[in-house]
């Protein structure tokens, strides 16, 4: 009777140490499976992650390529147009005595001399034309704000031209103003023709100017005189052009 009791006992305890070597294989079973499943989950986010951050990294490698070939397309046009700019440079911009009489130019100019005045003498020195060689000289008086009378024009240029001109007057020690213009400032002359058209040219003496009439050209030059408030203009006719 005892006997048959151990055995039962005996063999209780075997199927319960069993059971629990099944329960605990069991369980780690399910922690592999879950163990496994959460590996799956984790390297499916982490390749997904890799897949966004490959797709991003390769649409900027393509900005930065397309970047390069607009980088490379701006530098050609900029070199190119640094040439075209060089040519031009070269071409427009003078050299040597070219360059010199610039300079001149601008030299006198910045001193105040006449634009138009070395347009003149720059055309006439261009220009080799037929001239007279006999050239006419009158003497007139020079207007001021408080003197305008006789001997202040004169006829020029077979009678074609009426030649005046207009001073600031010339002042004492006292400042008060004299009969007769300064010399020493600026001076409007007036070239009036037939019909009342005409030019002018201003600025210090001596001036010159060049009046066209038919195929005639009259180049006059306007001089100070001696006795004060007077001035010389002189003229010479020329075959134009």
């Amino acid at each position: 009777m005892s006997l048959g009791f151990r055995d039962q006992k005996e063999a209780s305890r075997r199927r319960w140490r069993l059971f629990r070597l099944l329960f605990f294989m069991a369980v780690l079973a399910g922690l592999g499976v879950v163990a496994y499943r959460t590996g799956t989950v984790l390297a499916e986010r982490e390749v997904s992650r890799l897949r966004v951050e490959v797709d991003r990294l390769t649409t900027g490698i393509a900005a930065l390529r397309d970047e390069k070939v607009q980088l490379l397309q701006q530098a050609e046009a900029a070199k190119l147009a640094e040439t075209q700019w060089r040519e031009r440079y070269d071409a427009e911009v003078p050299t040597g005595k070219s360059r010199e009489l610039l300079d001149l130019v601008q030299e006198q100019m910045s001193k105040g001399a006449d634009p138009a005045r070395i347009e003149f003498l720059v055309g006439a020195a261009a220009n080799e034309r037929s001239c007279d060689g006999q050239p006419k000289t009158k003497r007139f008086y020079v207007r001021t704000p408080i003197y305008e009378g006789a001997n202040d024009a004169v006829t020029m240029a077979n009678s074609t031209v009426i030649v005046s001109a207009q001073g600031e007057s010339a002042t004492d020690a006292d400042g008060n103003p004299e009969g007769w213009f300064d010399a020493a400032k600026p001076v409007l002359v007036r070239f009036v023709q037939p019909g009342g058209g005409g030019t002018e040219v201003s600025g210090l003496l001596p001036l010159h100017h060049s009046v066209v009439r038919g195929d005639r050209e009259y180049r006059f030059s306007i001089v100070a005189a001696e006795r004060r408030g007077f001035v010389f203009v002189t003229v010479d006719s020329c075959a134009f052009p």
